[in-house]
């Protein structure tokens, strides 16, 4: 079996990684398709040493966006051709779904974000089935959604995938007792972000003399991750250096979280970690996470997110309790590279199977 593996964004080749490597364990042959955004996603397939090709960059603008639709298309067609893949597995775009409107190779996607509408209106109707997970709260017209029950996350977060490292943080001098915090600020250019301010845009004061606070009242080691926007000078001491694909590692040792990056708050919450999204649109997986699992809390106003996270590190144990509310999600939840596996493997059998028994998705917990 060929699986041609198309990646836009830094955390999608982590949610097929381990599918991948159990394809080729197979026999199978990968090949990853990436369109690059940050400088860091050929690094990241890279050091997990799959094939790959790169075109170009994804425009911050809406017309950027546009513009460079025709020459990724054209590249993903040109791959194709090449690689003759079996299957084209996906995030719900629609370059992936142009590129495959002339051709007969089945096209599976995965979907987990409400405000990403214009990806998926403009690529449903190529879109073979859709893996979309259980908490997405908006209903999509679609007769090939097959929905799962856990988040993209857990295909590369799941226990069964992930050994969090200890030495990752001990090279940055730090111990696995320290309060350490991480804060994401997001530059809102992702398709989806698209007319949404943020929130912290215009408050570096506010955010260095909190930093401050937690050092100094709480005696928090705090860092800041700024992949996709720039800080002054006064930040640069607590920049967050380390190579992209120990980022989750890092994250895994954490106290706690607080951003306005809604993936990094997911992964925090499967990992034990509590965290505080700041931000004004929803997210079905965060609001399972939040509601029924008590595991983080989506605040709009930056002063209201800040008295939250100082009420968090106040708790002594926030660690172990933290780590009995990831125990049950990972309870609850399946193995999402599991499933995805096989899905792809035995496709299209998979989808008639998940269309007729939903539950035999519980094979994977």
């Amino acid at each position: 079996m060929k699986v041609l593996f198309i990646v836009y964004h830094p955390v999608d080749p982590y949610i097929v990684f381990e599918t991948a490597k159990q394809i080729e364990k197979k026999g199978g042959k990968v090949f990853f398709f990436v369109v690059e955004k940050e400088g860091i996603i050929k690094t990241i397939v890279d050091a997990n040493n799959f094939e790959n090709v790169v075109i170009g960059k994804s425009k911050e603008s809406f017309i950027g966006k546009v513009l460079s639709t025709f020459k990724i298309v054209l590249g993903i067609n040109r791959t194709i051709k090449k690689f003759k893949p079996d299957l084209i597995f996906s995030t719900a775009a629609p370059f992936s779904s142009m590129a495959c409107k002339f051709n007969k190779i089945p096209l599976v996607c995965w979907e987990d974000t409400e405000t990403a509408t214009f990806n998926y209106k403009y690529s449903q109707k190529r879109i073979n089935s859709l893996l979309l997970v259980d908490s997405f709260y908006i209903e999509l017209p679609s007769k090939n959604i097959i929905k799962f029950n856990g988040y993209k996350e857990l295909a590369y977060l799941h226990p069964n995938v992930f050994k969090p490292d200890v030495s990752i943080i001990e090279n940055l001098g730090l111990k696995e007792s320290d309060k350490i915090v991480l804060m994401r600020f997001s530059a809102l250019t992702a398709m989806h972000d698209i007319g949404l301010n943020s929130e912290v845009l215009t408050n570096d004061d506010k955010i260095l003399n909190f930093i401050e606070k937690l050092e100094n009242k709480y005696g928090a080691k705090v860092f800041i991750s700024v992949t996709e926007r720039d800080l002054d000078d006064r930040f640069n001491k607590y920049k967050l250096d380390i190579k992209p694909t120990n980022y989750t590692q890092f994250l895994a040792f954490c106290t706690l979280y607080i951003g306005e990056g809604t993936t990094t708050a997911s992964e925090a919450g499967v990992l034990g970690v509590p965290w505080i999204n700041i931000q004004k649109t929803k997210r079905g997986y965060l609001i399972d996470q939040e509601d029924n699992y008590e595991l983080g809390f989506r605040i709009e106003n930056i002063d209201v997110a800040m008295q939250k996270a100082e009420d968090l590190l106040k708790n002594d144990n926030i660690k172990s309790d933290w780590e009995l509310k990831r125990k049950k999600l990972i309870r609850d939840k399946i193995d999402v590279s599991a499933f995805f596996t096989w899905f792809i493997q035995e496709y299209p059998e998979s989808h008639k199977i998940m269309k007729e028994n939903p539950n035999f998705q519980n094979k994977f917990k």
